[in-house]
């Protein structure tokens, strides 16, 4: 009880309940049922259910089912493709910038197939999405963490030309057809695996999904999960991102 009554004082909760019980109040009041208060009715009950956790979960759900926490590992003769997320700048000028809460778990992710594998090559695979943001490309700032990490120089290779999952597939697959190797095993995050894989693919390179970042391991729903919240809506924006760049994928036949 105690957390519902913290989450429904969270400021997107309190305001979506506020005028959910605004909107009754004025149904039940019989006045005049226009076309405008069922339209109204209708948006409000439509980001009701977006907000709701329960709701974000299955659709989240529905991009990571295939592709459940990996148990073979790495060789030293293998190729761990890693692709990129984004960047986080410290200095207007872009001289410090370090890798967004997504790019650091899928390289955190990354370097454990590396320890595993009692060390193997790492292909970073990011260019720079946004050419008028300063900086470094997005390769060279996972080169660097790595670097921290205590990776060898020798084992990091990278693509630092793509600005989207095609292109991290098309010059990665152009890299790894001159670069010798056993198996090649792609990192991302789940929910951006099946794409990121179909992709591949397509340009002929069959690798090993080494997801990271599950979302939706546990199903553990509660009351909670179905009040609406701004977490709940995060989630479902994610999920959506990633549903329509699925579809546009496949209508431009990348996929």
């Amino acid at each position: 009880m105690y957390r519902v009554i913290v989450m429904l004082m969270e400021p997107y909760t309190f305001l979506v309940v506020s005028l959910l019980a605004i909107n009754a109040g004025t149904w039940w009041r019989q006045r005049p049922r226009t076309w405008l208060l069922r339209l109204a009715t209708v948006v409000l009950g439509v980001l009701y259910v977006c907000s709701m956790s329960a709701f974000s979960y299955f659709v989240m759900w529905s991009l990571e089912a295939g592709y459940p926490p990996r148990v073979d590992h790495p060789t030293h003769d293998d190729i761990v493709v890693v692709l990129s997320a984004g960047l986080i700048l410290e200095r207007d000028d872009g001289s410090r910038v370090h890798l967004d809460d997504v790019g650091l778990t899928r390289c955190l992710s990354a370097f454990d197939l590396y320890q595993e594998a009692g060390s193997c090559r790492l292909l970073l695979s990011g260019g720079k999405v946004d050419e008028s943001i300063p900086g470094p490309t997005l390769a060279e700032t996972m080169r660097d963490f790595f670097l921290t990490l205590g990776v060898k120089p020798d084992d990091l290779l990278l693509e630092d030309r793509s600005k989207s999952t095609y292109e991290n597939a098309v010059f990665s697959t152009e890299m790894l057809s001159q670069t010798p190797h056993q198996r090649v095993w792609l990192v991302t995050s789940a929910s951006h695996m099946d794409r990121a894989v179909r992709c591949f693919r397509k340009q002929g390179l069959d690798v090993t999904a080494a997801p990271c970042a599950h979302e939706t391991l546990v199903c553990d729903l509660g009351v909670c999960h179905f009040l609406p919240s701004s977490i709940g809506l995060a989630q479902l924006t994610r999920a959506t991102h990633e549903w329509q760049g699925r579809i546009w994928y496949r209508l431009r036949g990348r996929i």
